[in-house]
């Protein structure tokens, strides 16, 4: 590709819009194409190794570069915190678990599906558990063997 006829910035213009960036991610977005502009590098994965990027990274930046331009580069992603959940609905889901618990990640599935319309894969589920320390509570396995009578004459019959 011909990047220095594609990228329509001159190159001083991109190194004053360089050094003007407070975030060392937007400072190397556009070194990148400081790089392609100026032939320093002929691909995308040459630039994008000359600021420390995987291929598809480069890919991406440069597909974004494409569809917004420069100022699509700068713009902060808007991102809604950590998850799909908000703090709300992380405490009205700990607040069903306390109350009625779940046998398996595909039933905090149904409930996280059905109450907030928001679909999660199991994967995903067993990292959110993960993050809210939440932790399938089962009881301790009884020997297959015992005589139920004697647990129930032991149990009458103690003074503990």
């Amino acid at each position: 590709m011909k990047y220095d006829e594609l990228i329509n910035e001159e190159l001083e213009e991109l190194r004053v819009i360089e050094k003007k960036q407070k975030l060392v991610q937007f400072e190397k977005r556009v070194q990148f194409l400081i790089c392609l502009k100026s032939g320093e590098a002929k691909t995308q994965k040459a630039a994008g190794g000359k600021v420390g990027w995987q291929v598809r990274q480069s890919q991406k930046i440069w597909q974004i570069y494409r569809e917004r331009g420069v100022a699509g580069v700068l713009a902060k992603s808007e991102r809604r915190g950590f998850g799909k959940l908000s703090s709300v609905e992380i405490s009205r889901l700990n607040e069903y678990l306390r109350e009625f618990g779940a046998r398996s990640l595909a039933e905090i599935q149904q409930y996280v599906r059905d109450s907030f319309g928001v679909n999660y894969t199991i994967g995903g589920l067993s990292d959110l558990c993960i993050r809210l320390r939440i932790k399938l509570k089962t009881a301790r396995p009884s020997n297959y063997l015992k005589d139920e009578r004697a647990v129930l004459t032991y149990k009458k019959t103690s003074t503990l």
